[in-house]
């Protein structure tokens, strides 16, 4: 039988992430919010008594015992001492100290709610009908029905879904920019619309607004639209996981910002992590730096000669504004490409126009087949939508076809 690490229901939780070091953001009736550094977890009461969890994870509920154990394992040991001693001697150093038991902390605030309890569910309200344009009869549409809410105070929530496809957070439009919401477990979740019967294509953007845009601009039927909280080994994980179980083989790339050269650095970030492809990439305050395999001397070859008609036009207009040429200026927005056995190594400049052709080139030949990549005339495709919200859309594939990313 099981005697250790069995007196959970002694201590007061609570008490134990502040003396942990853990410092209180947000009180309710239902639960605590505590955070330390970037990371934050939620204290809730329930009958088997005090649990947390952690933002990213609602679904799992983890008890006194779970924080003493992590909280050792960060705690160097003394001589030979490995974790499950650490734990031992912290676990009954607590029990030993009067403050961090529930019988000499009797007041008790919080309510007793459900194992399964999601604070974050608490934070929206069904999306009421808007004088803003672009969500006028959203949940009435097929895709957004059920994926678009407001907060409190009005504005539009976008739910956010981890590994497990629980609710870890929001997306919230703000009018000016779309952000993440209060603690919101961004780094570990993505946005979704919903998922038809039959799907044709998965469709990935910055943020759920873009994609609403868009969808309002093509209203493509049998797509899924997604947006990553963050562009990470985790959240790509989720989204090749769903690419993966919808079968679908091509994946539509429509990264954009506030200008056309947040949207190119953001498909260089998000290649870096596709499978198999090996792409790396090392941003610096100058230049960004990639690395890749050859693959074969053929899709090398065309790569490499988009590269050097690039250079050659930069060095010819160049000349437009000096009649010798300032090699030292030139090299620092040249794309400069070498070999490294099997790799191939890139120096490219922070500049759009570079940017632009390297995204363009790689596309082309190394990505055709599994990604294919669209970009708005416009900045944006809330920006593109506005633009042309009073032209009507006909021959939708035709026009959808010509938003391929082109020099």
């Amino acid at each position: 039988m099981n005697n250790w690490l069995t007196e959970d229901h002694l201590i007061h939780l609570p008490n134990l992430f502040e003396h942990m070091g853990y410092q209180v953001v947000q009180s309710e009736h239902t639960h605590h919010i505590l955070s330390y550094g970037s990371e934050h977890c939620v204290i809730i009461n329930t009958e088997k008594g005090y649990l947390y969890y952690k933002v990213q994870r609602p679904q799992e509920k983890l008890s006194a015992s779970d924080l003493i154990t992590e909280y050792a394992s960060k705690v160097e040991g003394i001589g030979k001492e490995l974790i499950w001693d650490k734990v031992d001697g912290l676990y009954n150093q607590v029990l030993e100290t009067e403050t961090l038991l529930i019988a000499n902390n009797p007041i008790d605030k919080l309510k007793i709610v459900p194992e399964d309890f999601n604070h974050f569910l608490s934070y929206r309200s069904p999306l009421e009908d808007t004088s803003k344009d672009l969500y006028q009869g959203v949940q009435s549409s097929i895709p957004f029905s059920g994926r678009v809410f407001q907060n409190h105070e009005g504005g539009p929530l976008f739910p956010l879904f981890n590994l497990q496809n629980e609710v870890c957070g929001y997306f919230l439009d703000t009018d000016e920019e779309v952000v993440p919401y209060k603690e919101s477990a961004i780094k570990h979740s993505l946005w979704y619309s919903n998922i038809p019967k039959k799907i044709e294509g998965l469709f990935l953007f910055k943020d759920p607004k873009e994609a609403l845009a868009f969808h309002r601009k093509f209203r493509l039927k049998n797509v899924v639209y997604m947006a990553l909280g963050e562009i990470n080994s985790h959240t790509t994980d989720i989204l090749f996981q769903i690419q993966q179980l919808t079968k679908v083989d091509k994946l539509f790339l429509s990264f954009t910002g506030n200008k056309k050269i947040e949207g190119y650095l953001r498909d260089l970030h998000f290649i870096s992590y596709t499978k198999d492809s090996y792409f790396n990439l090392t941003l610096t305050d100058r230049d960004i730096l990639l690395r890749f395999p050859l693959s074969n001397e053929k899709s090398f070859s065309r790569f490499y000669d988009h590269t050097r008609r690039f250079n050659q036009d930069l060095a010819q207009s160049f000349l437009n504004f000096n009649k010798i040429i300032d090699q030292n200026r030139l090299n620092k927005y040249s794309i400069l490409v070498s070999k490294d056995n099997e790799d191939i190594k890139i120096r490219l400049p922070l500049e759009s126009n570079a940017i632009k052709l390297i995204v363009w080139s790689y596309y082309k030949n190394y990505l055709n087949k599994t990604i294919d990549i669209l970009k708005p005339k416009s900045d944006n495709w809330y920006t593109e939508w506005k633009n042309t919200q009073n032209q009507v859309n006909e021959r939708k594939e035709v026009q959808l076809k010509e938003y391929r990313i082109a020099l």
